[in-house]
């Protein structure tokens, strides 16, 4: 007949402190081991599973249970069970067997209410304990814990652990941490000492085939010993260190194709195996099989990104889609200017700016959405080049484009996130054929040309504009620009359609004072008009044609816009902030003029 679990003699320990008593050396003559356990030394099988998407977690702390079924599994021979039952230990469980094996050597017992509570974690003492039951060389060290005194219930054991090597102490303030839960990292690198097995180094690296851990990069502490735990492999050993001889190849039960594992892109070939050291689709996966943009620092930003708003059971296009609408709805504006684009990794730069800053203007947000892009496995590219408001206006912009099934798309979360936080414009951006979204994408074929050679300022229309600005100047610097008729006809350079919408206006002198910054909405022209024309019809058509959106990237609230007329002179003003202003200015002393 199966008893119940006492441990009458440990009763004290265990109401001062609820220690389990796998914790403690069974009592003699009470469950006492018919036979010393002994652990497989010998074969180097694989004794430590991953879980199904590869990854080892090797932060994870382990239960009473999965420390029975792995030890259980490296026993040379089994007990038959022992004569132990537990109230929350059940026939049928997947760890019952396990269970029995190690209670049948006493190698872990249960707790004196008749449970074993097997989902509790194990302790480092707890788990150095079990292994000193182990038959090994009682040898003696110089060397203690600060953090476990003689007086500790686990003293003996973890001396024991520290004179045979399976733990280390470095100096004099070394701490060994005994009740923290043991991580399945340090489970392996424990095992593997006490087991007297270490990983092939030069297998690790070169090795074809080799175990892919997607959350676990070659850098890790304990990453040879998880490989040496996690892989079935033949060996010779020399002075202690094993060269594998052979070993079985990794394949993951994940399908073929892209995978976002903790924010990070794998990809798995046809043999079921993740790909590493390769190009896959244009994407260059690193030596842990992770793609990578040549920056670690983009590549932690992005993954801490990713991690956030995709998870692996998505399509690649609901990947997609969730990366575009977290670009969208994550960054704000900021018109910080042109970028040199000639210049080789400015994507990288101002991809790794916006995701640290959460600011940007349209380059930094094409090359964030790139990189977002290429991490859920697409091949996309930041495009620096022309972009054409609804309206025809162009100007520098910058987007990001992905060619798929062999049509060129374009996307731009930067128009539709400011349109509709500014202005209550609502585009559709997402993933659009050239030429068939509301704005238009035109790729540069050359360096933009010299502007062409125009008449002098007029003294006037100079002095109007200095009043205009009064006390309250532009805050970003301004570019002043001669008008005339016939401007931009070479298509080389701005026309007047640029600045006032149209180009079918008879003016006599004009100047316009821009933004030197492109990316940034401002705009006061002055005109004056030939003798004998209509003002009111000139200033009612040049009120319809000023694009308020010319500048792509930003524009100014269309309600913002003043077309204002003062005898022969018109004044258009285009400003968020001060445009009321720079247009009564104009109202009080274009009279004077």
């Amino acid at each position: 007949m199966k008893r119940q679990v006492t441990a009458a003699a440990l009763a004290a320990l265990i109401a001062a402190g609820a220690m389990p008593i796998s914790a403690c050396a069974a009592e003699a003559g009470d469950q006492a081991p018919v036979r010393t356990p002994a652990l497989n030394t010998t074969e180097h099988m694989q004794y430590m599973n991953g879980y199904e998407d590869g990854t080892f977690r090797p932060d994870a702390t382990i239960t009473r249970a999965e420390a029975c079924q792995l030890l259980t599994g490296l026993l040379v021979e089994k007990s038959g069970g022992g004569d132990y039952t537990f109230i929350d230990v059940p026939a049928n469980a997947w760890y019952a067997a396990a269970v029995g094996e190690m209670t049948g050597f006493s190698l872990v017992n249960g707790y004196e209410d008749g449970s074993f509570r097997p989902e509790d974690t194990i302790t480092r003492a707890e788990f150095v304990t079990i292994l000193t039951r182990f038959p090994h060389d009682d040898i003696g060290t110089e060397q203690s814990f600060a953090d476990v005194p003689a007086a500790h219930w686990a003293y003996s054991a973890v001396q024991t652990a520290l004179a045979q090597g399976w733990v280390s102490a470095d100096d004099a303030d070394s701490t060994f941490r005994p009740d923290d839960a043991i991580t399945r990292a340090e489970v392996v690198t424990i095992l593997n000492r006490v087991l007297g097995r270490s990983a092939d180094a030069a297998m690790a690296a070169s090795g074809e085939g080799i175990r892919v851990m997607p959350d676990v990069p070659d850098t890790h502490w304990a990453y040879l010993d998880m490989l040496e735990a996690t892989t079935d492999h033949e060996y010779d050993k020399a002075n202690g260190v094993e060269s594998w001889t052979s070993y079985d190849k990794e394949t993951t039960e994940l399908a073929e194709g892209w995978h976002n594992i903790n924010g990070l892109l794998f990809h798995v070939n046809a043999d079921s195996q993740f790909d590493r050291n390769t190009t896959v689709d244009g994407l260059e996966l690193d030596r842990n099989g992770r793609y990578t943009t040549g920056s670690e620092e983009l590549d932690s930003l992005l993954a801490d990104a990713v991690a956030g708003v995709v998870t692996d059971d998505m399509t690649q296009m609901e990947k997609l889609r969730a990366v575009y609408d977290y670009a969208k709805e994550t960054f704000g504006y900021l018109g910080i200017g042109e970028v040199d684009t000639s210049k080789e990794g400015w994507e990288i730069e101002q991809a790794t700016s916006m995701l640290k800053n959460k600011r940007g203007n349209c380059y930094s947000w094409s090359s964030v959405f790139t990189y977002l892009a290429r991490q859920v496995g697409f091949d996309a590219h930041a495009i620096a080049g022309t972009g054409v408001s609804p309206k025809g206006s162009e100007s520098v912009h910058a987007w990001t484009e992905i060619t798929i099934d062999g049509v060129a798309y374009t996307f731009d979360p930067q128009i539709e996130s400011v349109y509709a936080a500014r202005y209550g414009e609502n585009y559709d951006l997402f993933m659009k054929e050239y030429g068939k979204a509301e704005w238009g994408y035109v790729k540069s074929e050359q360096t933009e040309p010299e502007q062409p050679e125009a008449p002098e300022a007029d003294a006037t229309l100079v002095s109007l504009m200095e009043k205009v600005y009064g006390d309250k100047p532009y805050g970003g610097m301004v570019m002043q620009t001669v008008l005339y008729d016939g401007m931009g006809a070479d298509g080389m350079s701005r026309g007047l359609e640029w600045y006032l919408g149209t180009a079918d206006i008879e003016f006599e002198a004009g100047l316009a004072s821009e933004s030197a910054i492109t990316s940034a909405a401002h705009s006061v022209v002055l005109l004056r008009l030939k003798d004998g024309a209509d003002a009111e019809a000139a200033k009612e058509k040049i009120a319809e044609s000023v694009d308020p959106f010319k500048w792509v990237c930003v524009g100014v609230d269309p309600d913002k816009v003043r077309v204002e007329s003062n005898g022969d002179l018109i004044c258009v003003v285009m400003d968020e902030e001060n445009g009321d202003y720079y247009a009564d200015n104009f109202l009080s002393f274009a009279v004077a003029e």
